[in-house]
């Protein structure tokens, strides 16, 4: 055994010195070419052009704010040189908003605690404020606004926000799970967390009298486009939607070229060629028992049915979250069906109880958008009429 932990921790080290070397040689060649007084220029160049741009220049136009989204910070942006002569273009000044966040578990605070950051530095302004946000950045935004009715946004432009969450962000919070709170921004934009059932339950309530205009990024090539958010999370339902080609991080990288972003922070206007919609359809569900406690479900007690007359199945559903996903989680399990189709059903097992009770969810024959929640209360009468759910043995 102490032979084979050896070798083992042989190996490792036999791999580490390599990937350290290369690691090191990549970083030497980035800087290929340069001169050490170069690279210190060009380093002091971008510092100070990045000191003049949050320096107000328009104190009387309404300046443009951009908030950066996960592990992101200035540099998911445009150099400072070119917003700088964008903001010429504009005639109107453009600042950064920067948070905490990072890969690393047990450090960066969840987005329900950002938002009165956001909340302070937006009420610095004067008057009114449009805002660009991209990718969690814009979940951030949206739950600022979900309680902040008073707000001074007159304008927010989305780009590639995982409205729906990401795949991504379940495998960084698995990762990160070996730690008693894992990565805690990780677990709020899994799809079907707590953090962001609730902010999706709203159906867009919190954008009402702001000007909105969402866009992400689709490629015919899969791994040239978008690996971090697809487009069934990154529609979203309550405001007009257009697509570009690119990857995750194109929009933000582009945002003084693409005509369409100047046009709207400008004038507000909609770009005359709209994304069409996503033909796939989710299904979100979750459950209150009698005494109004989410259920909880593990995934032998989730099955499948893809028609009527076929048989259940365990495959074609995933469950969400196992650890905390937002402040206020009372520890409810969403059971995520993705694909589903009219005549699907689902079959949850509760059991708390003895014998076991089984809630049957019916997909509704029409879903209007492309990720639908449902919500039954076991206490009372469902308030989804489509969907049907008896309990029994």
């Amino acid at each position: 055994m102490r032979r084979s932990i050896g070798k083992h921790a042989g190996m490792m080290k036999s791999l580490i010195r390599p990937v350290s070397l290369l690691a090191l040689v990549l970083l030497l060649a980035s800087c290929a070419g340069k001169s050490s007084e170069q690279v210190a220029r060009n380093l002091w160049q971008g510092w100070e052009e990045s000191d003049m741009l949050m320096q107000p220049d328009y104190p009387d136009a309404v300046p443009v704010l951009l908030v950066h989204g996960w592990n992101g910070d200035e540099f998911t942006w445009p150099n400072a040189k070119r917003l700088l002569a964008m903001e010429k273009r504009l005639g109107r000044d453009i600042y950064y908003f920067n948070y905490r966040t990072g890969a690393l578990p047990n450090r960066y605070p969840p987005l329900e605690a950002m938002e009165e950051h956001l909340e302070r530095y937006l009420k610095s302004f004067p008057g009114q404020v449009d805002v660009v946000a991209h990718s969690m950045g814009g979940l951030l935004v949206r739950q600022y606004l979900s309680h902040h009715a008073g707000n001074n946004v007159r304008r927010l432009l989305l780009l590639s926000v995982p409205h729906f969450g990401t795949s991504a962000a379940s495998l960084l919070s698995e990762l990160a799970s070996v730690t008693a709170t894992g990565n805690v921004q990780a677990q709020e934009i899994q799809p079907g967390s707590d953090f962001l059932w609730h902010l999706n339950s709203l159906d867009g309530s919190e954008l009402d009298g702001i000007q909105v205009l969402n866009a992400y990024a689709i490629s015919k090539h899969t791994l040239r486009g978008d690996l971090v958010v697809d487009p069934v999370s990154a529609w979203l339902p309550w405001a007009p939607n257009v697509v570009v080609t690119g990857d995750h991080s194109t929009l933000p990288r582009e945002l003084d070229r693409l005509p369409f972003i100047y046009n709207f922070l400008q004038e507000g206007a909609i770009p005359a060629e709209l994304a069409s919609e996503p033909a796939q359809r989710n299904l979100w569900v979750r459950v209150n028992g009698h005494d109004h406690v989410p259920l909880n479900f593990t995934p032998a007690s989730v099955k499948r049915r893809p028609g009527r007359d076929k048989h259940w199945e365990s495959k074609g559903t995933s469950l969400c979250c196992g650890l905390r996903s937002s402040m206020y989680d009372e520890g409810a399990t969403t059971v995520i069906a993705e694909d589903v189709h009219a005549g699907e059903s689902l079959r949850l097992i509760d059991r708390r109880q003895t014998p076991a009770g089984v809630i049957q969810v019916d997909v509704p024959d029409e879903l209007e958008q492309p990720v639908t929640l449902i919500e039954r209360n076991l206490a009372g009468p469902s308030p989804v009429a489509p969907v049907e759910a008896t309990t029994g043995e």
